[in-house]
C-alpha cells in the first residue's frame, strides 16, 4: 500500500481543494443574497488582483448615467447625415 499512499494523498488534495471551492461560491451567494434583503436591487460583481484576497469594496451608483445626456434628451445627431 506504500505504493499508492502518494495517489492517495493527491485525491485528498484535490478534495479538499474542491471543498475549498465550494465554499467559496457559497460565500460570494451568501454576501449577494444579504445585498438583496438590504434593498440592493443591482449588482456588478468584478474580481480585482489588486485588492486583498477575501476583502470586499462597495461602491454606490447615485443615479442614471444617460440623465441629461444627449441621447436621454435625443439632441444626438448623426453629423454628414443630415
Amino acid at each position: 500500500m506504500a505504493v499508492f499512499s502518494g495517489l492517495e494523498d493527491m485525491d485528498e488534495l484535490a478534495q479538499k481543494k474542491k471543498q475549498q471551492q465550494e465554499m467559496e461560491i457559497e460565500d460570494v451567494i451568501k454576501m449577494l443574497d444579504e445585498k438583496t434583503l438590504g434593498g440592493v436591487s443591482r449588482i456588478k460583481v468584478e474580481v480585482s488582483n489588486e485588492q486583498e484576497e477575501g476583502t470586499v469594496s462597495t461602491a454606490y451608483h447615485h443615479g442614471r448615467c444617460d440623465v441629461g445626456s444627449p441621447w436621454a434628451k435625443g439632441s444626438v445627431r448623426n453629423f454628414g447625415c443630415d
